[in-house]
């Protein structure tokens, strides 16, 4: 398994505050030889009265509230072009056809009208394609998939650099800001998507970056701890070639404390990692192989 791999993300409970824990991510300097490293995590508590409404990923959910309520946050809407993209090609579709049928007729009001009217048509249409593009190919080696990150981070801004600075005292520790970033919330379970460029990678100095906190209930907190919980990751080492990124991604879960991962046949397999090798062309993503690695400590607690 890779050496940068080993014990790369650490979840620790606070020794000042039992109902708080922190995600560390190890390793920092070996991570600079990807293009881009991603980080998904998943928390699901097994004790039946902890929803997802008792605990809270720090700082992102509130950037993720700040977002929804138009406030102003460090993050932003990453924006989708695609339907903006297919409604335009509409548009000149059907210019074309009034140019080869009827050239008079161009710059008509019928033919204004119906070119926006394209455009518009294009731009809502284009979500349900992709929609159906994604459920024909999800079993397939080759397959289409949205994008997966809907916010972004503002670099360079006095208010990125000041509150940088207010994070390493909070957490005791320098922490590192995904360039992108999705968040997830179900009903027992919570998902945060993180993805690190080699630029910000290459900026920090330490070994080891605070890069997401959990807060509990604090009347909850020993439940969780008596009950366990599951807390799965996904790692993504990426690099890219023109066009094309190819990505080593590997799965690993803490299971009540025992970590491991599920099979091909989804048992259960103590102190193993799935690994996959994947290509992507845009959207276009492509399953080279998946194999089980032995032996692997991908988490550490």
């Amino acid at each position: 398994m890779n050496s940068a791999l080993d014990n790369l993300v650490r979840l620790r409970q606070n020794p000042n505050f039992s109902y708080i824990y922190d995600v560390e991510l190890n390793n920092i300097p070996a991570l600079k030889q990807y293009e881009s490293a991603e980080v998904h995590l998943v928390l699901y508590p097994f004790a039946r009265q902890i929803l997802s409404d008792n605990y809270r990923f720090t700082p992102f959910q509130e950037y993720a509230n700040d977002i929804s309520t138009r406030r102003r946050s460090l993050y932003t809407r990453v924006p989708h072009p695609g339907n903006s993209i297919f409604g335009i090609f509409l548009g000149i579709f059907i210019i074309l056809i009034f140019l080869a049928l009827k050239s008079s007729e161009v710059y008509s009001l019928q033919s204004i009208v119906a070119i926006l009217g394209a455009y518009f048509i294009g731009k809502d249409l284009w979500n349900d394609i992709e929609a159906a593009l994604v459920n024909i190919s999800k079993d397939w080696k080759m397959r289409y998939q949205t994008t997966y990150y809907e916010y972004q981070v503002e670099k360079n801004t006095t208010l990125t650099n000041y509150s940088a600075l207010a994070r390493e005292h909070r957490y005791g520790k320098a922490s590192l800001l995904p360039e992108q970033m999705e968040f997830i919330s179900n009903a027992n379970s919570k998902t945060i998507r993180m993805k690190f460029s080699r630029g910000d990678l290459n900026g920090f100095q330490e070994n080891t970056a605070h890069i997401l906190g959990i807060r509990l209930d604090p009347d909850l907190a020993e439940e969780f701890v008596r009950a366990g919980f599951m807390f799965s990751v996904k790692i993504s080492l990426n690099q890219r070639v023109l066009f094309f990124r190819r990505a080593q991604e590997f799965f690993q879960s803490l299971n009540g404390g025992e970590r491991g991962c599920l099979n091909f046949q989804n048992e259960w397999m103590r102190d193993a990692a799935l690994a996959r090798d994947a290509y992507f062309f845009g959207n276009l993503r492509y399953l080279a192989g998946k194999r089980i690695v032995p032996a692997a400590a991908l988490i550490v607690q």
